[in-house]
C-alpha cells in the first residue's frame, strides 16, 4: 500500500500530464517559475478534506480540490481570451474521458467551479482562467 503523500503525488502528476498533452500549452508545472512562458498551466491545490469510510476504520476518503490555472498573454485581448478558453475546455474534455485517472481515483469532477480574470502584464493583454477539479480518492 502506498503512502498518502505518494498517492497525492501520483494524482498531481496525472493532472499535470493531462495539461502537458494540450498542444497550445508552452509550460505546465506544479510550482511557480520565474520565467514566464505563455500560455502556461499551473496545477495547484486549493483545499481538501478527508473523512472515515464507514466500512473500514483504516482507510479514509479524501476530496481534494485542485486548480488548473491557465495564464495567457497576447498582444490581442480577444486572442488571449480565445486561447485561455480553448485550453480550459480541452482540459475539461480530457478529464471527462477518464474520470478515474486510469483507476487512480474514485472520481474527478472537472469544472466544479471556474472563473476568468485579467492578469497584469507589460507584455500584452493577460487572461487567467481558473478551473477547479475536485478529486475523490480513498487512501
Amino acid at each position: 500500500m502506498s503512502s498518502t503523500l505518494e498517492t497525492f503525488n501520483k494524482i498531481e502528476q496525472k493532472l499535470l500530464e493531462i495539461a502537458k498533452r494540450i498542444p497550445q500549452v508552452a509550460e505546465a508545472t506544479v510550482a511557480e517559475t520565474y520565467k514566464f512562458r505563455s500560455p502556461r498551466v499551473y496545477v495547484w491545490v486549493r483545499e481538501g478534506e478527508s473523512r472515515d469510510i464507514t466500512i473500514s476504520g483504516s482507510r479514509r476518503s479524501f476530496r481534494i480540490r485542485f486548480e488548473y490555472v491557465i495564464d495567457v498573454v497576447h498582444p490581442n485581448p480577444e486572442q488571449a481570451y480565445s486561447l485561455a478558453k480553448q485550453i480550459a475546455w480541452s482540459l475539461y474534455d480530457n478529464l471527462m474521458q477518464d474520470r478515474t485517472l486510469g483507476g487512480l481515483v474514485r472520481d474527478v469532477q472537472p469544472a466544479a467551479y471556474f472563473f476568468k480574470d485579467e492578469i497584469p502584464t507589460d507584455q500584452g493583454f493577460g487572461q487567467r482562467w481558473v478551473m477547479y477539479a475536485d478529486v475523490e480518492v480513498e487512501i
